[in-house]
């Protein structure tokens, strides 16, 4: 149990700290027994689907800390969903509310005298903000996630043939479809009632799937954790597998404090690569990059862009996901979780099995009773290390390069280039707007390559998803004839011919400001290289005439006027 056994609460009988538990709804003479405070952090908001069950979890937990001696205390945080941002005006607060958030929970874990902690994930920030805090204080605990999306069916193609695996990729590319022809009004809109049925986060291995995984993986989540179902449907309670890995995470809190196992004592660099080589074979976001970083240095633990290349590269995807594949993160529940990944990649020598986890149990120990993937039952949710969906380096890759002197990312999600690279004309945009205004026009045809550029964390601010411009490629048939490169970010439903993070971005001076339509530019996989095919002199004479547009009008003061201040590069993870 915690030294320090809240000294605020066990003197709880002197003055004004009596008057205060008095006013607020507490007993000073119960407060003085209390064996724990536990700051129960939770972005809770009834603005959307990804959090909107958040609070019905926190009351669970506070009252599961009550039954066990404790006491628990409620510490909010905004929760921004992507969905609700992307493609309009506001989408840069969604990578600002990943730190806004760790400093709210990080402020009210302190202020109110907390020695321990449990974190309710949800939308994607929030899984990274939610492993944040933790680190950074150090305090006992771990990571309560919220859940995923149950799927949704229809009965006609190309959607009926992946049973009940529809998700909100499923609806958005088929409403590009819909602009473009390809679908029926009467399809999408049966689409629309059909594809999500309830609550919960984005429903595969997009960014909030992505970050519930890392935090399992990395040893913060009980197993099984990272892809339970929020609920049965929308007008139901919460999932009972979500109420027993809460009642379960308190049991698993209280033991931690026995044995005096801090967040750092887990999260410990063999812990990190668990969580990429894990991310990496399923097939996880980009947007993992970004948060990796930031988390890592919240740990105190030396972790850079080339170490997660260094780390992936060598991991087979074996997870059959969307987008890359045809399954829901139910399915996976389904058939045992993360922990049947993480079975097939410790086998395969990929995992470090000596690493601690919140079970008070290593690695290796938790995955000691779980069965391979060709030992279970009849399935092809997950494959065989020997037999996975593609070989190692056919997800994510850094590349470098004239365009991206830093660092990028390009997103295969399983897929090769047929001719070993993309070699095609340059459609320079300064908006997603812009870009997707050419696309419904017909100025975007096979062989382009988009450039949407100055929508970095600093030329946004806030480094915004393309994710509606992706969508529209994929539903116009694109998606395998047009790349897109950016020095801003994708959604994880982003799939296709991508390349992100581009550093140093536009708004910086960085290369991208140089490129014109109609340049030829070269997406290089094998040699790991974004290039604008001119001279090294044009190159040259070029960036000495650049002159970097005037930044977006933000105030000073707001939130994204101080992000823009203080953020680093992506290249660094985004973090202030």
């Amino acid at each position: 149990m915690p030294d320090k056994s809240v000294s605020y609460w066990s003197d709880a009988k002197q003055g004004l700290r009596a008057v205060e538990l008095r006013a607020a709804g507490f007993e000073p003479a119960e407060a003085v027994k209390t064996n724990a405070v536990v700051t129960i952090a939770n972005a809770y908001t009834n603005a959307h689907r990804c959090n909107n069950r958040v609070r019905r979890i926190a009351d669970l937990l506070v009252d599961a800390v009550a039954s066990t001696g404790g006491q628990g205390l409620l510490v909010g945080a905004p929760a921004v969903s992507d969905a609700l941002t992307q493609g309009t005006e506001n989408a840069g607060y969604s990578l600002v509310s990943r730190d806004l958030m760790a400093d709210c929970m990080e402020t009210g874990h302190h202020a109110h005298h907390g020695n321990a902690m449990i974190v309710v994930s949800g939308c994607d920030k929030t899984g990274a903000a939610a492993l944040m805090p933790l680190a950074r204080t150090n305090a006992f605990g771990l990571v309560v996630y919220p859940g995923t999306s149950s799927p949704g069916r229809v009965d006609f193609e190309p959607w009926a043939s992946k049973g009940n695996n529809l998700t909100i990729m499923d609806y958005m590319e088929a409403s590009a479809a819909r602009e473009a022809g390809r679908v029926s009004d009467d399809e999408l809109t049966s689409l629309q009632r059909c594809v999500m049925p309830g609550s919960g986060t984005c429903g595969a291995m997009f960014t909030a799937n992505t970050m519930s995984t890392i935090a399992e993986a990395i040893g913060m989540m009980l197993p099984r954790g990272a892809s339970h179902p929020a609920d049965y449907d929308a007008a139901s309670d919460i999932h009972d597998d979500v109420k027993n890995q809460a009642l379960a995470s308190v049991k698993a809190l209280y033991r931690l404090m026995e044995m005096g196992v801090r967040p750092r004592d887990i999260m410990v660099r063999d812990a990190f690569e668990n969580a990429v080589t894990t991310a990496y074979a399923m097939g996880g976001s980009t947007n993992l990059y970004l948060h990796v970083l930031a988390i890592a240095r919240e740990a105190g633990v030396p972790f850079t862009i080339e170490d997660i290349q260094r780390i992936g590269e060598r991991v087979p995807l074996i997870a059959n996901l969307q987008p890359h594949g045809v399954y829901a993160m139910v399915s996976l529940h389904q058939v045992g979780g993360v922990p049947v990944v993480m079975k097939a990649l410790l086998e395969a020598g990929l995992l470090h099995g000596d690493v601690m986890t919140v079970t008070g149990r290593t690695l290796a120990e938790n995955l000691a009773e779980v069965a391979l993937p060709e030992n279970l039952p009849e399935q092809d949710v997950v494959f065989p290390i020997a037999r996975p969906l593609a070989a190692p380096g056919n997800h994510i890759s850094v590349l470098t390069g004239s365009l991206a002197p830093e660092s990028c990312l390009l997103k295969l999600s399983g897929k090769s280039l047929e001719d070993g690279e993309f070699r095609g004309k340059a459609k320079v945009f300064d908006s997603e707007q812009a870009a997707i205004a050419a696309l419904r026009d017909g100025s975007v045809i096979a062989g382009d390559v988009v450039v949407v550029r100055h929508v970095g964390p600093v030329g946004a601010p806030g480094m915004p998803e393309m994710v509606h411009l992706t969508i529209q490629l994929q539903g116009r048939g694109l998606g395998k004839e047009v790349a897109l490169i950016t020095d801003g970010r994708f959604s994880g439903v982003s799939h296709g011919i991508l390349v992100g993070h581009i550093c140093p971005e536009g708004a910086k001076g960085g290369p991208i400001g140089v490129v014109r339509d109609g340049d030829t530019i070269v997406i290089n996989p094998n040699t790991r290289r974004l290039d604008l095919d001119i001279t090294p002199d044009e190159m040259a004479a070029r960036m000495a005439r650049l002159v970097t547009p005037a930044l977006s009008d933000v105030a000073e003061s707001s939130v994204l006027g101080k992000y823009r201040r203080l953020v680093s590069s992506a290249h660094y993870g985004c973090v202030l």
